[in-house]
C-alpha cells in the first residue's frame, strides 16, 4: 500500500514538472526521477522488513508470556485433514526442559470449550497432590465438531471419511508431535462430550492404542457402542481407566443409554480396568462438564491420591494381610496404571503407622522401617520407626541410641530432630541410662 502511494505521488508530481518545463530536459528529468523511485522502493522494502520483523517479535514476545504462565497456543498442520489446527497448550509448573521427568497427558476434545475448565481442573488438583501434574493439549473444533466425530458406517457405526481423518490425525500426528516436542509419559486420556466423547471411546477399541484413558462426559452413545466397549474392555490385556458420567437432569436418550452403559460396564471383572460412574443430580447437558470434569479427572487418577479417612477405614483398617504389604501394592498400580515413579508420601507412612499404634502390631515398624530407608534414605524417618520397633519390643536402650543417632540426618514433614532427642531424653529419664 505505501508503495502504490509513493508512485501515485511521484506520477501527480511529474505531470506538473513536464507542463511547467520545455520538453527538450524531458529525458533528464526522466532520469532522476527514475532514480528517485528506485530510493523511495529501496526505503519502502527495508521499512516493510523492519515492520514484518517487528510483527514477528510481537507475536513470539505473546506466546512468550503465555509460555511463562506455562499456558499458550500452537498450530499444528495436518496432512491427514489437510488444513490447520489450533491446539492450546497447557504445562506443568515444575515442567523443565533439562529434567529427566515425563508427564501424563490429556487430550481434550472440543477444546475450544473445555480446555479451560481441565486445565484449570488439572492445575488446581495437581498442586493439592491429589493427581500428578499433567501435560493438557486442546485441540479447537469449533467449526468442524460434526465433521470430526460422527460421521459413521452405517453397517458397522465405526468411523469413516472425515471422521475417520481426524482419528488418524489424533493417533499418527498429534500424539507424536506433542511426544516429540514435549517430556510426555505413556499414560493418555482423552476428555469428551457428547458427540466428542462417544467419539472419544473408539481409541480404547484399537489393538495397542496408545491412549488408555477416556473421560467420556454425557456421550451421545452411538449404534453398537455398548456392545463394542464392553466385549473389549472384558477382555483389555493394558491397564486401561474409563470414567463415564452424566445427569438425571441430562438429556433423557443419553441418560438412558449412560445407565445402560454403565449397568453393563459394571459387570465386568477384569483387575486391568478401572471403571467408574458418576451420576449427578441437577446439572443440565450443558453445565454438567463445569462439575463432572475435575470430579472425572480426580475419579480418573483416585489410585494415586494419599491415603484418606475412606479409605483407612474401609479396606487398611480391615486388612488381613499386611498393610504395608497394602502400600507397596497400591503405588505399584500407581505405576502400572499412570506410569509413574511416586515415593511414598509421608502421609502414607503416618496412615501406617496410625494402624501399627491402633492394632498395637509394634513388630510391623522394622518392616516400616526398611520400606522408609528405602523411599527417604537421607532422613529421620527410617531411624524413627526403628526406634519405635526397639522401644516396643523391649529394647528401649537402643531404641535411645537410634533416636539421638538421626540427630545429622534430614527432617521430614511433621518430624523433627527435636522430638526425637525428646524421645531419647524420655527413655533416659524412664530408664535411669
Amino acid at each position: 500500500m505505501t508503495k502504490n502511494i509513493i508512485n501515485t505521488f511521484l506520477f501527480v508530481f511529474l505531470i506538473n514538472v513536464l507542463c511547467s518545463q520545455n520538453f527538450e530536459n524531458y529525458n533528464v528529468i526522466i532520469d532522476s526521477l527514475e532514480k528517485k523511485v528506485d530510493s523511495l522502493n529501496l526505503l519502502n522494502d527495508e521499512l516493510t522488513f523492519k515492520i514484518d520483523t517487528l510483527n514477528d517479535k510481537i507475536i513470539n514476545l505473546d506466546k512468550q508470556i503465555f509460555l511463562n504462565n506455562n499456558r499458550f497456543f500452537d498450530s499444528v498442520f495436518s496432512k491427514n485433514l489437510n488444513e490447520k489446527r489450533l491446539v492450546n497448550i497447557q504445562l506443568p509448573k515444575s515442567y523443565d526442559k533439562k529434567s529427566k521427568k515425563r508427564y501424563p497427558l490429556i487430550i481434550v476434545l472440543d477444546g475450544d470449550y473445555l480446555f479451560n475448565n481441565v486445565a484449570g481442573s488439572v492445575d488446581y488438583l495437581s498442586y493439592w497432590n491429589d493427581i500428578p501434574e499433567n501435560i493438557v493439549i486442546g485441540i479447537d473444533q469449533k467449526n468442524t465438531r460434526f465433521k470430526d466425530s460422527s460421521i459413521f458406517d452405517n453397517i458397522t457405526h465405526t468411523p469413516i471419511t472425515s471422521t475417520a481423518l481426524f482419528y488418524d490425525f489424533i493417533v499418527d500426528e498429534i500424539i507424536p508431535f506433542f511426544s516429540k516436542k514435549y517430556k510426555i509419559s505413556n499414560f493418555i486420556t482423552v476428555v469428551g462430550h457428547e458427540m466428542t466423547a462417544n467419539f472419544a471411546n473408539f481409541f480404547l477399541l484399537k489393538e495397542n492404542s496408545s491412549i488408555n484413558g477416556v473421560i467420556s462426559i454425557s456421550p451421545k452413545i452411538s449404534e453398537n457402542m455398548v456392545e463394542y466397549l464392553t466385549n473389549y474392555l472384558a477382555e483389555v490385556n493394558s491397564k486401561t481407566v474409563y470414567t463415564l458420567s452424566s445427569s438425571h437432569n441430562d438429556f433423557e436418550s443419553i441418560f438412558k443409554n449412560v445407565l445402560k452403559l454403565k449397568t453393563s460396564l459394571d459387570s465386568i471383572d477384569n483387575k486391568n480396568l478401572k471403571f467408574e460412574s458418576l451420576i449427578f443430580d441437577k446439572e443440565n447437558h450443558f453445565v454438567l462438564p463445569s462439575v463432572s470434569i475435575p470430579s472425572s479427572i480426580k475419579s480418573t487418577y483416585s489410585m494415586y491420591s494419599d491415603i484418606d479417612k475412606v479409605e483407612y477405614d474401609s479396606i487398611i483398617s480391615k486388612l488381613e494381610t499386611s498393610p504395608i504389604d497394602y502400600l507397596q501394592n497400591k503405588y505399584q498400580l500407581i505405576k502400572d496404571f499412570y506410569d509413574e515413579d511416586k515415593t511414598i508420601s509421608i502421609n502414607d507412612f503416618i496412615a501406617i503407622e496410625n494402624y501399627i499404634e491402633e492394632y498395637e502390631r509394634y513388630d510391623l515398624y522394622d518392616e516400616l522401617s526398611k520400606l522408609a530407608k528405602e523411599e527417604y534414605p537421607e532422613t529421620i524417618l527410617p531411624s524413627y520407626y526403628k526406634g519405635r520397633f526397639f522401644e516396643e519390643t523391649g529394647n528401649a536402650k537402643k531404641a535411645m541410641n537410634i533416636y539421638r543417632s538421626a540427630y545429622n540426618m534430614k527432617e521430614v514433614q511433621g518430624l523433627t530432630k527435636e522430638y526425637l532427642l525428646e524421645l531419647a531424653e524420655r527413655i533416659k529419664e524412664d530408664f535411669n541410662y
